[in-house]
């Protein structure tokens, strides 16, 4: 109540404390840099998450295990019943002390209201919750002794000149400020590991940034040391990058490198910039690679190594440093010429695999394939675009077209979960100030279905891949024990989602082509409606198509490295 009658307050009202748990920690993800100042280091800007005692509050645990993996800001403001009142069987009272454990990066029980607390304990308390909460979840525990109404009751605390003083202002009452500046040394070492490496890769994994600035430092990087850029679609830069980094920018690594990656293209020095990127191949193949340094750049205070390669850990935000680096390679000249062949190498192998991809989808046949490949080159810079886990982030970072549009793009592949995608899809959009993109499988709409009037409200265009269970075990070699597979891992429900569309008040389209399906997406472009737009598809239909697009952009490539014919 005091929220919602505060002027400086945006109250957001849900009635699914998970899926509002899920909204704040979209919104957590974006990158709010327009509210940066000098005393504030932190680009996003965590959301309150306000939530009553109970179960209500076990709600929100599998949103704040992914805030907590992210390092992603967020406030977690908890009723609950008072002190003397726990363990004593009262309605609606368990025990909140520490209920999220170490997923926090701080806990505080705020004592139930009274004359005897200083309302500077307050107000430093909360304070002091907002500085921790820039590198993840913190959560306050409110005690109240009348849970449900603000009563009026006579307040007559010790009232300092400096809490009046606060009272009339708009600043907090204690101020925080932390160095923004990326240490001199950090950049030193970068640019000598690239002046010393032949074959010299940055990549881009699960970080922030803006686009803009972001593709700027990488195409200087890139140009000065002659290196390739790996991009992930979990750094929001697979769908961002500038045009004119095309000539260093790889992407689609997870088909391209394939099972037998042409010779020649191992790098020797790899700066990885974010967390873990999602493709597999891509991190096996490195991993793998006779690698002199393996460096990580991440600001989040985790191990980020999970094939443990690392020999360099630099502990800055990857954005402050590519920028910092860019703009010192510009008075640093390497020490050895630039090796063309090196880049020359990659831009054919990435020229093989986009020719593969123009084949393949030249044709009207509606496959999962094609539907990510659509649904990128119809996104632009009006959008964001939330990525599901399992299939749907997978083949976006595999078919996704490079059309020069600035487009932010979340996933939560922290801990890689399926629940919540459409409010952090919602959340996320909610940052940016942009209209909101959901690509996800069945699966993962069924375990947030109480979201959809969040995406009503916010406009939001669905995109659900439904094959009927979870198509991803489908290309594991699990699938071979046919007794049980269907059952437990393929978990049919034959469920489709046009009575929810109904339910919930959302444009409903089932296209059966690519045609059909870029009209649903002009037609959502054009109306400002919630679009729910369902493709069905064929667990093993589209198994099949995987294994043959692979075996077709191996082909591709491998001629490109033959020797010719000779007689």
């Amino acid at each position: 109540m005091a929220v919602f009658d505060h002027p400086q307050c945006t109250l957001k009202m849900h009635y699914d404390e998970r899926g509002c748990a899920f909204m704040a920690l979209g919104y957590g993800k974006a990158d709010a840099r327009s509210a940066v100042d000098d005393c504030n280091t932190s680009s996003r800007k965590p959301a309150v998450w306000i939530t009553t005692s109970g179960t209500a509050l076990a709600n929100g645990f599998p949103a704040i295990v992914e805030a907590d993996m992210e390092s992603v800001p967020m406030i977690l403001l908890t009723a609950d019943r008072p002190p003397e009142l726990r363990d004593s069987d009262a309605n609606q009272t368990i025990r909140q002390d520490h209920i999220f454990g170490r997923t926090v990066r701080w806990f505080v029980d705020l004592p139930a209201p009274s004359d005897d607390i200083d309302p500077a304990m307050v107000l430093t308390t909360v304070d002091h919750a907002v500085l921790q909460a820039k590198t993840g979840p913190v959560h306050i525990n409110c005690m109240f002794r009348e849970p449900l109404a603000p009563i009026e009751e006579p307040y007559s605390p010790m009232v300092s000149e400096r809490f009046s003083a606060w009272e009339r202002s708009k600043t907090p009452f204690t101020t925080y400020c932390e160095p923004s500046s990326v240490h001199q040394s950090a950049v030193d070492m970068l640019h000598q590991l690239f002046s010393a490496s032949e074959r010299p890769m940055v990549v881009l994994g699960r970080m922030g940034g803006k686009n803009d600035e972001v593709s700027e430092a990488v195409h200087q990087i890139c140009r000065q040391y002659g290196a390739v850029s790996v991009v992930d679609v979990g750094s929001s830069h697979r769908l961002g990058i500038a045009d004119k980094n095309a000539q260093h920018t790889v992407f689609g690594c997870d088909l391209m490198i394939g099972t037998n990656p042409p010779k020649g293209l191992a790098p020797d020095v790899v700066i990885q910039f974010g967390a873990t990127p999602v493709s597999k191949r891509l991190n096996q193949f490195v991993a793998g690679a006779s690698i002199q340094t393996y460096c990580i750049v991440d600001d989040r205070n985790r191990r980020i190594d999970p094939s443990h390669k690392a020999s360099q850990r630099i502990m800055s935000k990857p954005e402050q440093v590519l920028s910092a680096w860019a703009k010192t390679s510009l008075t640093h000249i390497p020490d050895r010429p630039v090796h063309a062949d090196w880049v020359q190498k990659w831009q054919a192998v990435q020229k093989g695999y986009i020719s593969a991809l123009r084949h393949l989808f030249s044709q009207d046949i509606l496959t999962e394939q094609a539907v990510a490949h659509a649904v990128s080159r119809w996104l632009t810079n009006d959008y964001t675009i939330a990525l599901g886990s399992s299939n749907p982030i997978r083949h976006m970072d595999s078919f996704a077209v490079h059309n020069g549009s600035d487009v932010y793009s979340l996933s939560n592949r922290g801990a890689s979960g399926i629940d919540g995608t459409l409010a952090s899809g919602v959340g996320f959009a909610m940052g940016h100030k942009k209209r909101p993109v959901i690509f996800l499988g069945d699966l993962a709409l069924l375990h947030d279905l109480n979201s959809l009037p969040l995406c009503v409200a916010a406009k939001a265009v669905v995109v659900v891949i439904n094959n009927d269970g979870g198509g991803i075990f489908s290309h594991l070699p699990v699938r071979a024990f046919e007794k049980s597979f269907e059952t437990l891992f393929g978990t049919p429900h034959g469920l489709g989602f046009e009575h929810a569309a109904q339910m919930f008040g959302t444009v409903y389209s089932r296209p059966t082509s690519v045609s059909e399906l870029n009209d649903a997406l002009a037609m959502a472009h054009e109306q400002e409606h919630a679009f729910l737009i369902e493709v069905q598809t064929d667990r093993e239909s589209n198994r099949q198509e995987a294994e043959r697009i692979k075996a077709m952009v191996e082909k591709t490539i491998s001629t490109i490295f033959s020797p010719p014919h000779t007689h």
